[in-house]
């Protein structure tokens, strides 16, 4: 092994100065992107977990939101007690729901805190140039249907707030400004990082992230 490092060290060495410089960009992209993976893995395992346990929150929500209706209106044509413990156990169940929600999302970050520090961690690197920072519209992590309409439901059904940055500048700035990123305290998605490099040692990186809230509020840049 040791005699097969030392072939490889001699023919390094052998190399022109451009060449060493193709072969050290080529090492730095492929470490870069195995440590990509390793991240962005991560990342989807705990999205995917978190998305499947409120999908099924969002269902039985819709469920139970279809039984009150119907308790509702039975109650305005016979508001006997035993129904009317009915709607007051549906609405229940139905609060209890929305209060989990919440909890699901309360160590995830901000939309609008994910907008300030994705920024303000970016223009703390001299060396990284911010070309361009978009918010898309949220959107409900489940699509709600008909039995989803009113203020108290609407309210309780988790949001994605999706956010894109791109900018410009070299490996290891960039290497810092993702590390810095997922370094902070609250959780977020990673959904991708595309890193490419323009002329050495200007590269081109564009972030794709995104975080859940119980609001589909949201502060542009």
């Amino acid at each position: 092994m040791l005699a097969r490092w030392q072939e490889l060290l001699e023919k390094f060495a052998e190399l022109s100065t451009r060449e060493r410089m193709l072969v050290l960009i080529a090492i730095f992209a492929v470490s870069y992107q195995l440590a990509d993976l390793v991240i962005l893995d991560r990342q989807y395992q705990q999205m995917e977990q978190l998305q499947n346990a409120s999908a099924e929150d969002n269902a039985t929500i819709a469920r139970l939101s279809g039984e009150l209706n119907a308790l509702a209106l039975s109650a305005q044509d016979d508001p006997n007690k035993p129904l009317r413990a009915d709607v007051m156990r549906t609405r229940s169940n139905v609060e209890a729901l929305r209060l989990r929600l919440k909890a699901v999302t309360s160590d995830l970050i901000s939309p609008q805190d994910m907008a300030r520090f994705v920024e303000e961690l970016l223009l703390q690197e001299p060396k990284l140039t911010l070309i361009r920072l978009q918010t898309l519209d949220a959107q409900p992590l489940l699509d709600a249907d008909g039995t989803l309409q009113s203020h108290d439901l609407m309210a309780a059904a988790l949001h994605r707030h999706d956010f894109s940055i791109e900018f410009a500048g070299d490996y290891m700035a960039t290497l810092r400004y993702l590390q810095a990123l997922e370094a902070l305290p609250w959780r977020f998605f990673w959904d991708s990082v595309s890193y490419e490099v323009e002329e050495y040692p200007r590269s081109l990186v564009r972030l794709r992230l995104h975080t859940l809230s119980l609001s589909e509020d949201w502060i542009g840049v």
